[in-house]
């Protein structure tokens, strides 16, 4: 009847925050970035440190008033260099003109995060080039090192969906921590006052691996 109250038509809609027209594009260029940035930056320095010791510089270096320290980060710093460089083509030629990837937070913050990452994992690549006594041996390390790191970064799994047992493995996978880091800032302007406990386990992750992986170097060549 007339008196009665009609009640207005409620219709749900689902919308989807930082990605509305869903392009996978977005997520799947960045993720490829990073996985190419973390296989670079073992593989690298590793190389370059076998490679010394193939050619039998390695001692010469150990006889001058270089510490073990002053080499292994001279590799980093050269290879970090690098990888800077072949990410910043990649952003600036791929992500933003071709594929139209947003960058909402900071560049700079983001790079500087990203030296951050590169030290870290290059320092898992410095212990394995210990381990190495030739190229070979590096490749089929940095493979083995590799494929644990991208099954426990989330890219393919989602941290929630894995196993508890897993996800307390994943704690110790650099790449999960970088991955939630870059597109925080990208896709969602986050700034380091909401990333620093993704930044602050990644960076003792990065001290403990080349500390150790300087160690071991010591400990070889004494």
């Amino acid at each position: 009847s007339s008196g009665q109250n009609v009640l207005p038509q409620i219709r749900g809609e689902y919308r989807v925050w930082y990605n509305p027209e869903q392009k996978d594009a977005w997520f799947e260029s960045t993720s490829h970035i990073l996985r190419m940035t973390t296989l670079f930056a073992i593989l690298l320095p590793a190389a370059a440190l076998v490679r010394e010791k193939e050619r039998g510089t390695i001692e010469q270096l150990l006889v001058s008033p270089l510490t073990p320290f002053h080499i292994m980060a001279s590799k980093v710093l050269a290879m970090t260099l690098m990888i800077v460089g072949a990410v910043s083509v990649s952003i600036f030629g791929v992500l933003g003109p071709i594929l139209h990837v947003p960058i909402a937070g900071s560049l700079p913050l983001y790079y500087c995060i990203m030296v951050l990452y590169v030290f870290t994992t290059a320092g898992i690549g410095l212990f394995a080039a210990t381990l190495a006594r030739n190229q070979a041996q590096v490749g089929m390390m940095t493979i083995l090192v590799l494929v644990p790191i991208l099954l426990l970064s989330g890219v393919t799994t989602p941290m929630e969906a894995m196993p508890k047992w897993v996800q307390y493995v994943m704690i110790f996978s650099p790449l999960r921590y970088y991955i939630e880091i870059t597109h925080g800032i990208f896709f969602k302007g986050a700034g380091l006052a909401s990333l620093w406990h993704l930044v602050l386990p990644m960076g003792l992750l990065g001290s403990a691996t080349f500390g150790f992986g300087v160690w071991r170097f010591r400990k070889q060549f004494d």
